[in-house]
């Protein structure tokens, strides 16, 4: 009997001890919350550097979800190689992503600024050995044809389709609370697509190449 409740007693300091020192959802999402999108993205990386005269070529796609606070950070930069090829990078944050309030895919954005949206498909980024799944579209307005490559992250994890990302929506307990997440967003004036995408895995190898291992945790879910 002695020995039983010594049994019983080793393993209740066990699963206290597990728990007391298992990593929190909730402590790590407050660290990324509290991490300037800035420091994430490299102003200068593989022959691409900020061009900051082209800031009006970024459609203002998150204007409106500012307005309602969807969004805790916002960034949007333009950048522009050696040969002059300009590629825009549009990054959202937000703290909490309940069902109620997400971050608008670049589909539904783009269709409410007036963009004919088209040919949206699943896609991958082969970046550092690794394939990072990815969702493309196609979006035109007259005279702004607009291929655009994106993924979202819950939390440190890719979600690729919308399925998942309800179902982890759902389920908030099992993550430890409502999840953060983030969008990435590429995208180039262009009116050949597979020209377009092609230019934006490139971008995409060369700003993975870039950043820390801490970094490619935080933007790729690695």
């Amino acid at each position: 009997m002695k020995t039983a409740s010594l049994m019983a007693l080793f393993m209740a300091l066990t699963a206290v001890f597990s728990y007391a020192f298992q990593p929190k959802p909730q402590a790590d999402a407050q660290a990324r919350a509290n991490t300037p999108l800035e420091q994430l993205f490299p102003s200068a990386f593989g022959g691409w550097r900020l061009d900051p005269a082209a800031s009006a070529l970024i459609r203002p796609a998150f204007e409106r979800a500012r307005q309602f606070q969807m969004y805790d950070q916002v960034l949007e930069r333009t950048y522009m190689d050696d040969a002059g090829h300009r590629i825009m990078l549009s990054v959202a944050y937000g703290r909490q992503q309940s069902v109620g309030l997400q971050m608008h895919r670049p589909e539904v954005c783009y269709k409410a600024g007036g963009f004919k949206v088209s040919n949206i498909e699943p896609g991958t980024l082969g970046l550092l050995g690794r394939t990072l799944p990815v969702t493309r579209l196609f979006a035109s307005l007259e005279g702004r044809p607009e291929p655009i490559t994106y993924w979202r992250l819950l939390g440190n994890e890719v979600v690729a389709d919308e399925a998942s990302f309800k179902l982890r929506q759902l389920t908030p307990g099992a993550m430890g609370g409502i999840p953060d997440g983030l969008l990435v967003r590429i995208s180039s004036l262009d009116d050949d697509p597979p020209r377009a995408y092609k230019l934006q895995t490139d971008f995409a190898q060369a700003m993975a190449q870039a950043l820390t291992p801490a970094q490619r945790q935080r933007v790729l879910g690695w």
